[in-house]
């Protein structure tokens, strides 16, 4: 698979069905941005959100006394064009 596109096994609920079967899922799109984004992964922003509020609350936000336990911090420009990588 790739990076926005995971496979899954389900099995229906009803226990005197017994279906299973495999679901393919693909994220085509961001609503909520990442605090933890991975580089390898360039989704769009979703077509509602105001990309003007979003990039004021980024540079008015505060920075928390916390430093991620499982992830790496990274920076790039989130406005950039997938495959863009801005400045790190």
């Amino acid at each position: 698979m790739t990076a926005t596109v995971s496979q899954h096994y389900v099995m229906c609920s009803n226990f005197e069905c017994g279906h299973t079967w495999r679901a393919t899922t693909e994220a085509d799109m961001t609503i909520s941005p990442s605090a933890t984004p991975a580089a390898s992964v360039h989704l769009p922003l979703a077509s509602h959100m105001r990309r003007d509020v979003l990039a004021q609350q980024i540079r008015s936000g505060t920075t928390a006394e916390h430093t991620p336990l499982m992830t790496p911090p990274e920076t790039r420009d989130l406005f950039a064009p997938a495959g863009v990588d801005g400045p790190s």
